[in-house]
């Protein structure tokens, strides 16, 4: 059902212009492209990639291997070598990945600051969230990780009614419908994901691939709208 109702706003994320990275801090920045890139590995294991997938994918890691923190916790190295055992047929297991991305969360933690990030933080919940998404789609639930009061260490439920309160504003303020509309079909489906249990709230199959595009549309929609509507003080 969900694919049925999504198509077209799945075709408009392939065909969407991205826009001018520079708008976000360095920071921020790696933070999105450290989760897209595991994202992508995801959607590489679990169904394969078009070329201009894998392409985002590779820009994704060029960019985290000329930052420390990345670098020093290994994670653009695990990930094409992850990439390149998937694509010699030795599909990574359940435990693989997830070493992965207890691998990715040190590099988020590395990067992440938080009064320096929270202009930018819907970016980083809609990033997340697609990532857990994607997860719970492809292998199932991830190893438990250490709570806490940053992103990526909070409940799912509580990060998507965070990231629904802070669009509802930004999207009155863009007064942009297509941005309203790719938000209700991304919260219809990040909502249908039963958090401790693998299997969707409704029954219906997992809609990985009409999430990832989304997700990264709107992500980058916010990207280059956020320091006009929310500038760091």
């Amino acid at each position: 059902m969900i694919r049925t109702m999504t198509r077209s706003l799945a075709l408009a994320g392939c065909l969407l212009t991205l826009p001018t990275q520079a708008a976000l801090p360095e920071n921020v920045l790696l933070q999105r492209e450290a989760m897209r890139s595991f994202t992508l590995m995801l959607q590489a294991q679990g169904e394969g990639m078009h070329a201009r997938q894998r392409q985002a994918l590779q820009d994704s890691i060029s960019q985290l291997q000329l930052t420390g923190p990345a670098a020093a916790h290994g994670y653009p190295q695990a990930i094409m070598s992850t990439l390149d055992s998937n694509d010699a047929g030795q599909q990574p297991s359940a435990g693989q990945m997830d070493a992965l991305y207890r691998q990715l969360l040190e590099v988020i933690e590395a990067l992440h600051q938080p009064d320096a990030d929270a202009p930018y933080l819907s970016v980083l919940l809609t990033e997340y969230l697609t990532l857990r998404y994607a997860f719970a789609s492809y292998i199932g639930l991830p190893a438990s990780t250490e709570s806490g009061n940053h992103y990526y260490q909070k409940e799912y439920s509580e990060l998507l009614e965070q990231l629904d309160e802070q669009l509802t504003r930004i999207l009155r303020e863009a007064a942009d419908n297509s941005l309203v509309a790719r938000w209700a079909m991304l919260h219809h489906a990040l909502s249908d994901m039963h958090e401790g249990w693998t299997r969707t709230r409704s029954g219906n199959s997992f809609a990985p691939i009409v999430v990832i595009l989304n997700g990264r549309a709107l992500s980058d929609e916010l990207s280059s709208r956020l320091p006009a509507a929310d500038p760091t003080p």
